[in-house]
């Protein structure tokens, strides 16, 4: 699959970043003046404005390349929304897109980080370690950054594995609600990432808002249900890019990409 490239800072866009949906209603008029008005989901569509400053000669070859490969608007690519979650249903994991092996028990918590009861108690019943995770398609040669608020105490470990490549840290909750993250960039060239949280033995805690993001820390986080921030079927939004080049190895640019919202 071809990828929207990385900057060397690590991430795909840069502030301000703009994002625009559009919706399309269609409304029908009989020769008889009844009017029918209805919602047409195919012509629904999300875009980016990714205005870039200061790119290097490096970073703007990237970003050529992509585009000289995809023939300008004619083909597709996958693109990660710099201002998204990547992981879906990140608060409900009774979800499919969740794996929870066997030995793992939940069982919903009385309180969250808003004061509602948006989270989840976690408990590993078995005698070897247990995970939670998600995996979504996207480049084991990426930045990512996996975060999740927990609460209670005892050790846990966050988890970015692809193609047999494991980066993980163990941390440890420490009572409140606390959010907690960690950053990897697994190198594999595998086109699939998991994401798990790993409770050991007769471990248990509290857990929501599970967030992954293609960047070297985590943002503001952001719940999602059934839609995330991963576009797999992305184009570049105009024939041409427009650079200008500012002083050596130093380049700007405004890029526009759009895509169907699922």
């Amino acid at each position: 699959m071809r990828y929207f490239p990385q900057l060397e800072t690590l991430t795909a866009g840069q502030y301000p970043l703009r994002r625009e949906r559009q919706e399309r209603v269609v409304r029908h008029e009989s020769l008889d003046g009844r009017q029918r008005t209805y919602y047409d989901g195919n012509g629904s569509r999300v875009g980016w404005v990714l205005q870039y400053e200061g790119l290097t000669d490096g970073e703007r070859a990237a970003i050529d390349a992509l585009f000289n490969e995809c023939e300008g608007r004619l083909q597709t690519f996958t693109f990660l929304d710099p201002a998204a979650n990547l992981l879906r249903w990140s608060e409900d994991y009774n979800q499919s897109v969740w794996t929870v092996d066997p030995m793992i028990s939940m069982a919903p918590a009385f309180d969250d980080p808003w004061e509602m009861t948006r989270a989840t108690v976690l408990t590993n019943n078995g005698s070897i370690p247990q995970k939670i995770s998600q995996t979504i398609n996207a480049s084991g040669m990426l930045q990512y950054c996996l975060s999740a608020y927990v609460g209670g105490v005892g050790n846990f470990t966050l988890r970015i594995d692809s193609g047999g490549v494991v980066e993980e840290r163990v941390l440890r909750a420490s009572g409140p609600w606390r959010r907690y993250s960690f950053a990897a960039k697994p190198g594999s060239a595998a086109e699939a990432v998991t994401f798990s949280l790993v409770l050991m033995p007769g471990q248990a805690v509290a857990l929501t808002g599970m967030q992954a993001e293609a960047q070297p820390g985590p943002g503001g986080y952001r719940r999602t249900n059934s839609r995330c921030g991963l576009y797999a079927n992305a184009r570049f939004a105009e024939d041409e890019l427009a650079w200008t080049q500012q002083a050596p190895n130093n380049n700007a640019a405004e890029i526009r990409i759009e895509s169907r919202p699922y």
